[in-house]
């Protein structure tokens, strides 16, 4: 039988369970082809291999860097925090002869609360944060350290050592599938590097205050995925939920109604083919600069960096520190997109190439307004994430700051 569109909307309700179970079947026979890895409760932390590998690292003789903060997410990747302090980042940093203060974090707004400590200067000499989890975590320590930045103020880099479920920057930064060794091998014998951050307001909401992030704001289908893994699908361990979240977002096919206006900047000659015309779209009737998408979006999402997370190349052609992100859209104006084209769609993002789909437009921009409406049948507002954590939903104006921030890389 043929995997045709009709074949997969007849079958939409048992994706998600047929999923479940041959998940289940390869949990329980320990088959991991993906070398994703398994659920809390099948999990086995071979604690020898790692400890061999980090005896085998041969620290670099110079390092410019002595003195890191090390954050720590002790339930990031099924309980893989601490164990990865522990065999992975304290015995490098030791053999490297680099001294460091470790932070088991207690929960959320910890990691905020401790960064903003260290850009006060309250925590002593600090040249890197490091934080040991997924994208969340990083988001969080960003925050804290700008917080109350001033134009003058000399912050320590940022690093991430992946030990989450959405490693998006590590993925970015370091490789994919790099592993906390590689990342932090990494991260010793580097040196900083300036990256944009996106900063987001609520036009409507002032009191909300500055949101910053410098990795992935989303909308629409990536969003509801990001809540069914760090939400609802938590419980179930890494690889289920990686498993389950895109065949449920598929099978529900959501679109949203919604109104994007943006400020697009020049491409580069040879990036030209992978974007869309500006033109293609209207000036918006409030700001001439800017474009306006009104329209119903499957997808709505903007990439500071390549990776999104879960081996996802959202935005593949996008640079740190161009001054502009890469918004990503799948909207009803390319036609309403069948189930099986949704799921081409993420397979191809894979390795980048969902990029030259018809269905998809990409255009740069260092600016933009999203007013978000509701789902087209289930009137729900879905929702806004950035970096994979839950954000207010409503108007949002989000504006890139060129070079705000530095990483370790």
């Amino acid at each position: 039988m043929s995997y045709n569109d009709d074949f997969i909307q007849d079958h939409a309700g048992i994706l998600g369970p047929a999923a479940l179970m041959v998940a289940l079947i390869l949990t329980g026979l320990f088959i991991n082809p993906l070398n994703v890895p398994l659920p809390s409760f099948f999990q086995v932390h071979d604690r020898k291999k790692l400890r061999n590998k980090s005896k085998a690292y041969n620290p670099p003789k110079s390092l410019k860097y002595k003195n890191f903060l090390v954050l720590v997410n002790p339930n990031a990747g099924a309980g893989m925090g601490k164990l990865t302090y522990t065999e992975v980042i304290k015995p490098m940093l030791d053999k490297a002869k680099m001294g460091h203060e470790v932070v088991f974090t207690e929960g959320p707004g910890h990691a905020s609360q401790v960064c903003r400590e260290v850009a006060e200067g309250s925590r002593g000499p600090c040249d890197c944060v490091i934080s040991a989890s997924g994208d969340g975590m990083l988001h969080e320590c960003l925050n804290g350290l700008l917080a109350n930045v001033g134009a003058d103020d000399k912050l320590p880099p940022l690093a991430v050592v992946p030990v989450g479920s959405g490693n998006g920057v590590a993925d970015s930064l370091y490789g994919r599938k790099c592993g906390p060794h590689v990342a932090l091998e990494k991260i010793i014998s580097g040196k900083p590097s300036d990256v944009d951050v996106m900063a987001m307001t609520y036009p409507n909401k002032p009191e909300l205050g500055v949101i910053y992030d410098l990795h992935f704001f989303c909308w629409a289908v990536f969003s509801d995925h990001d809540f069914l893994t760090e939400n609802t699908l938590r419980w179930i361990g890494p690889m289920l939920k990686m498993v389950l979240a895109p065949a449920i977002v598929i099978a529900r096919m959501t679109w949203y109604s919604g109104v994007l206006d943006f400020a697009p900047v020049e491409v580069d000659k040879d990036l030209k083919k992978h974007y869309k015309d500006p033109k293609s779209w209207p000036e918006s009737p409030d700001d001439k600069t800017m474009r306006r998408c009104d329209d119903w979006f499957w997808c709505m999402a903007a990439g500071n960096l390549k990776e999104a997370g879960g081996d996802l190349a959202a935005t593949p052609h996008v640079r740190q520190d161009e001054g502009a992100v890469d918004i990503l859209m799948v909207t009803k104006s390319r036609g309403w997109v069948s189930r099986f084209r949704g799921l081409m769609i993420f397979l191809q993002a894979e390795n980048g190439e969902h990029t030259d789909f018809d269905d998809v437009q990409i255009v740069k921009c260092n600016r933009f307004r999203l007013k978000p409406g509701r789902s087209r049948f289930r009137n729900s507002p879905g929702h806004l994430q950035l970096s994979g954590q839950e954000q207010e939903n409503g108007e949002v104006v989000v504006e890139v700051r060129s070079g705000m921030m530095r990483v370790m890389k």
